[in-house]
């Protein structure tokens, strides 16, 4: 029997198939090596798919402890790879702004940054298999230790994407260009949306109400903290990727097009003399 909450997953499920699309459509035309950030909103499509349809099969096994457990590891950990697309769409801009990523003790703070999401992630997993194990026990479900501290490494991960966005930013609104105008309100709007999303999970784990659970919760704080924020972030890193690359591939056509042309009149003029 269909309820809200199930109504709102199956429009997740309808949103992320969209999206999931439009992902596999540039992934076609642009290659794997040229589309990282289409790639990690690839995978995000395909988690929130996997989500939704871990709540809607709880209709047919409301008491499968292993499904639920699914729905939750895959609504939990999957902002890790929004933090990742937000880290790869930054270093895309830096490389067109001639920016580099501060230093974090004398290291690349974005392989940092990407080591603690990638941390993260993984510790969000072992979490949720532990908590399935207890729940399986106990019967009853109760965040684990795991997944805190992969709550605890996001926020500091987004803490760190905000400062090298800052830094980012800085550099790329010098070059006045669209693209760069358009990535500034792209993480303009992007990043406090992500501290929302986070937010949510941090009160969800940490202060465990029943308003902000992810399985007994109000369904509109879930949809209205979490859901509609990871929509608008996936649509606009979607338009900012698609207008990056497109700038990029155009860029290296016109210039190899001038490589072309010069190379034919150097030839032509050597000819000449």
């Amino acid at each position: 029997m269909l309820s809200y909450r199930n109504d709102v997953f199956i429009a997740v499920l309808i949103f992320y198939s969209c999206t999931a699309l439009f992902s596999t459509t540039r992934l076609v035309q642009h290659g794997l090596r040229k589309t990282a950030s289409e790639r990690l909103l690839l995978t995000f499509s395909i988690g929130r798919i996997l989500c939704a349809a871990f709540q809607l099969a709880t209709i047919s096994y409301p008491r499968n402890t292993s499904v639920w457990a699914g729905y939750v590891t895959t609504f939990s950990i999957c902002v890790s790879i929004l933090l990742s697309a937000s880290l790869v769409l930054l270093k895309r801009l830096a490389e067109r702004a001639g920016s580099d990523f501060p230093k974090v003790a004398g290291r690349d703070s974005m392989r940092f940054c990407q080591l603690l999401v990638m941390i993260g992630l993984i510790l969000g997993v072992a979490g949720g298999i532990r908590a399935d194990q207890s729940w399986g026990t106990t019967g009853s479900y109760s965040p684990d230790s795991l997944q805190k501290a992969s709550i605890v490494i996001f926020i500091i991960s987004w803490a760190l994407v905000v400062s090298m966005a800052i830094h980012i930013l800085r550099k790329a609104h010098s070059a006045l260009l669209n693209s760069q105008k358009i990535a500034i309100g792209v993480f303009a709007i992007s990043l406090p949306l992500l501290a929302v999303r986070i937010i949510y999970s941090a009160i969800s784990i940490f202060g465990n109400p029943r308003s902000f659970s992810s399985i007994y919760g109000d369904v509109t704080i879930m949809l209205c903290m979490a859901l509609i924020e990871e929509a608008i972030v996936v649509i606009l890193y979607e338009i900012l990727a698609f207008i990056t690359l497109e700038v990029d591939v155009r860029g290296r056509s016109v210039d190899s097009e001038f490589d072309s042309l010069s190379a034919t009149e150097t030839g032509t003029i050597a000819g000449k003399q």
